[in-house]
C-alpha cells in the first residue's frame, strides 16, 4: 500500500460495504457508493493513513469530520452510518446516500420559481442555525454542497471535510481555513493581505464567513440561468465593492429579496443578519409576502438553451465564457423609478471597482485582488429605447481559531464561481425603464472625462488593472510542492482557448479566459510539469501603457488556478503580457494568442 489510498473498484468490499461505484474525488477523500444489508450508502475515505506522509492532514480531517457529524442530527443535514478503518488503514466514514441534485443542477433541472428557491433557503438557513447552536460551522457552503433530494424536494448539506467544531484542534498551516474561494467572506482576503508577513497568523472563522457564503450561493442562483457552467462571473467578494444588485442583474429577482441579498453580501459584516437564525426569520418574513414576482421561474427555461456559434466573437458587452461557445446573458432592465439613485450608485461602485480593484504592472514585485468580470449595465431612467439589434453598452456592472461567534467589529472588511452572460431581454417588465443606445464619445470627449467615465464609455484611453494584492491562498505551497514550479519560470500556453493559435484573441477587461498548455511542443521541463492539456484558469486586462518587454499597450491575463491533465485543481500565479494592437468597446484585442507565460510569486 503506498502513502495514498488506492482507487476501489466496483466489487470491492470495505468492512462488509460493498463499493457499486464512485462517486466523488476530492482533495482529501474519494467517495464511494456502497452497498450493506440492501441498503445503500455514501463511503468516504481518507486519502492518507495516519502513518503515511499526510500534507493535508486529510487523515485528521476524516476524524474531525466525523466528530462533527456526531454531534448533528438534523434532517436537513447528511447523516452518518458508521465509521472505522480501512484493511490499508485508511479511515472511512458511512454516510446516507442522497439521490438528488446540487442546488445548481436543481436550479436548471427544475427551473424553480423565486419563492420555491426561498424554500430551500429557509431551510438551509434553519439547519444552519442548529448547526451552529451545536458549535459546529461547515466553512465549506456551496452550490455542490447542498443536495435537493429527488424523493420530497429537501434540501440536504453534505461534505463536512473541512468542518471544525469548538472543541477542534487546528490542522490548517496556511492563514485561512480549507474552502472554495468564491465563497469566502471578502474580510478573509483582508485579513491576508495585513498577516501577509505573519506566517503563524490564523483567521478565525466566523458566524458572518457562513452567512456570506449563503448569500453567494442565493445570488448565484438569482442571477445565474446557467450555475452549473464555470463562466465569467462577478467577482462576491471584491476588495472594494459588492457585485452589482440582484435586481440589476435579473429584473424578475424580486426588489425586498435584492435588498437582502445586497446586505448578506456587504463588505461589512455588521450589516449582514446577526445570526443564521436571524437570517431564517428574514426568509420566512419574504415567504409569508404576497407578490406574483415571487411566483415566476427566476429565469425563463429558454435563457439556458441560448447559445452562440463556437468561435464567434462576442459582442463588447459581453464576458466571455470559459467554454468554446460563449453564453449569453439575461440582462435586466432598470429598477423601479424610486431606486434609480441606489441603482446609479451601484452601477458607479462597480464600475469603480472594476478601476480600483485593478493596479497590475509586470514586475514581481507587487500582488492580486479577485477578479470582477464586466457585464452590460442597465441604463438610467428617462432614456430612450434602443433597436433591439443595438448591443447595450459595456459597463462595470483560506485557517484560524474554530470558534463560532457572531459577527462583529474585529474582523475587516476587503476581497474571489457572478453569472454567464444572456442578452438584453426584448420585452421590458412592468416598470421597468428603456435603454439607451450607446454611442462612444469621441476624442475630445474622452479627454474630458474622468477614469471612471471613460471606462464607462469605452474610451481607448482607459486602462483596466487590477490592484496589487497577494496570489491566492495556498498557491505558493501547491507551486512548490505539488507542481514542482519555479518562479520565473515560463510556460509556452495558448491564452485563450476559444482563439486558435493563429488567431488575435479579443479580451473583455476584468472577464474570464482559460488558456492551454498545446500539443507538440519540446520543452522537456514543461512536459513534465505542465503537460500539454493543462489548463489555466484567469482574468483579462488591459492597460494603454508598456509593460515587461512590450513597447506599447498590453494585454494582461493573470491565471490563480491550474488543473493538469487527471489531477486535482490547484491555486496558482501565473501571468501572461502580451502587446496589444486594438482597444473597442470594452475589449482590447492581443497581437498574438500563443505565448510564453510567467511563474510568479506574487501578482505584478
Amino acid at each position: 500500500m503506498t502513502a495514498t489510498l488506492l482507487r476501489l473498484p466496483s466489487g470491492a468490499v470495505v468492512d462488509g460495504w460493498r463499493v457499486t461505484g464512485e462517486l466523488g474525488n476530492g482533495g482529501f477523500a474519494v467517495v464511494y457508493r456502497v452497498e450493506k444489508n440492501g441498503i445503500q450508502s455514501a463511503l468516504k475515505i481518507a486519502r492518507h493513513r495516519e502513518t503515511s506522509g499526510d500534507l493535508k492532514k486529510t487523515h485528521a480531517r476524516t476524524l474531525r469530520e466525523l466528530t462533527a457529524l456526531l454531534l448533528l442530527d438534523h434532517p436537513n443535514i447528511v447523516g452518518h452510518r458508521g465509521y472505522g478503518y480501512a484493511e490499508s488503514g485508511n479511515a472511512y466514514l458511512a454516510l446516507d446516500y442522497v439521490e438528488g441534485w446540487t442546488l445548481a443542477e436543481w436550479k436548471e433541472r427544475k427551473h424553480p420559481t423565486v419563492r420555491e428557491i426561498l424554500t430551500v433557503f429557509d431551510k438551509l438557513c434553519a439547519a444552519l442555525s442548529y448547526m451552529h447552536g451545536r458549535g459546529v460551522l461547515h466553512r465549506d457552503l456551496k452550490p455542490s454542497n447542498v443536495l435537493i433530494r429527488k424523493s420530497d424536494g429537501e434540501p440536504v448539506i453534505i461534505d463536512f471535510s473541512c468542518a471544525t467544531h469548538t472543541l477542534a484542534e487546528e490542522l490548517t498551516e496556511g492563514g485561512l481555513p480549507p474552502g472554495t474561494d468564491r465563497f469566502r467572506a471578502p474580510e478573509q482576503f483582508q485579513f491576508l493581505r495585513e498577516h501577509k508577513d505573519e506566517h503563524r497568523a490564523r483567521y478565525a472563522f466566523k458566524v458572518a464567513d457562513e452567512i456570506f457564503a449563503v448569500g453567494a450561493m442565493l445570488y448565484e442562483l438569482l442571477t445565474d440561468p446557467r450555475p452549473t457552467e464555470f463562466n465569467g462571473r462577478f467577482a462576491l467578494n471584491s476588495p472594494v465593492a459588492p457585485p452589482p444588485a440582484a435586481r440589476a442583474v435579473n429584473a424578475r429577482a424580486p426588489e425586498a429579496l435584492s435588498d437582502l441579498v445586497d446586505d448578506i453580501l456587504s463588505r461589512d459584516p455588521k450589516r449582514r443578519p446577526v445570526d443564521t437564525e436571524a437570517l431564517r426569520r428574514e426568509f420566512s418574513e419574504l415567504l409569508a409576502a404576497p407578490g406574483s414576482d415571487y411566483d415566476v421561474p427566476a429565469h425563463a427555461p429558454s435563457e439556458q438553451r441560448q447559445v452562440e456559434p463556437a468561435g464567434s466573437v462576442p459582442p463588447a458587452a459581453l464576458v466571455p465564457s470559459l467554454h468554446p461557445a460563449p453564453l449569453k446573458r439575461h440582462v435586466s432592465l432598470m429598477p423601479r423609478s424610486r431606486d434609480t439613485r441606489r441603482w446609479l450608485a451601484g452601477v458607479v461602485v462597480a464600475v469603480v471597482a472594476l478601476v480600483a480593484a485593478a493596479a497590475f504592472w509586470f514586475r514581481p514585485e507587487a500582488s492580486p485582488p479577485q477578479s470582477p468580470p464586466v457585464i452590460a449595465t442597465p441604463t438610467p431612467p428617462g432614456t430612450a429605447r434602443s433597436s433591439p439589434s443595438t448591443p447595450p453598452a459595456p459597463g462595470m456592472s483560506p485557517t484560524g481559531p474554530a470558534s463560532v461567534s457572531t459577527p462583529g467589529p474585529e474582523i475587516v472588511a476587503a476581497p474571489k464561481e457572478g453569472s454567464p452572460v444572456k442578452t438584453p431581454s426584448l420585452e421590458a417588465p412592468p416598470q421597468a425603464a428603456p435603454r439607451m443606445q450607446k454611442r462612444p464619445p469621441g476624442a475630445a470627449g474622452c479627454a474630458s472625462l474622468s477614469l471612471v467615465a471613460a471606462l464607462a464609455a469605452g474610451c481607448p484611453g482607459s486602462q483596466i488593472r487590477p490592484e496589487a494584492f497577494t496570489c491566492p491562498a495556498g498557491a505558493e505551497r501547491a507551486m512548490r510542492e505539488e507542481l514542482h514550479w519555479e518562479v520565473r519560470e515560463t510556460f509556452l500556453v495558448i491564452a485563450d482557448d476559444r482563439y486558435g493559435t493563429n488567431e488575435s484573441p479579443w479580451l473583455t477587461a476584468g472577464a474570464a479566459v482559460v488558456a492551454v498548455v498545446p500539443k507538440g511542443h519540446d520543452d522537456p521541463r514543461a512536459v513534465q510539469v505542465a503537460p500539454p492539456g493543462t489548463r489555466f484558469y484567469g482574468t483579462a486586462y488591459y492597460t494603454p501603457h508598456p509593460m515587461g518587454i512590450n513597447e506599447g499597450p498590453t494585454a494582461v491575463i493573470r491565471y490563480d488556478r491550474v488543473k493538469l491533465p487527471g489531477q486535482d485543481e490547484q491555486p496558482v500565479c501565473f501571468v501572461v503580457a502580451m502587446p496589444a494592437k486594438d482597444f473597442k468597446d470594452g475589449r482590447v484585442q492581443a497581437v498574438a494568442n500563443i505565448i510564453r507565460g510567467k511563474v510568479v510569486d506574487r501578482w505584478p
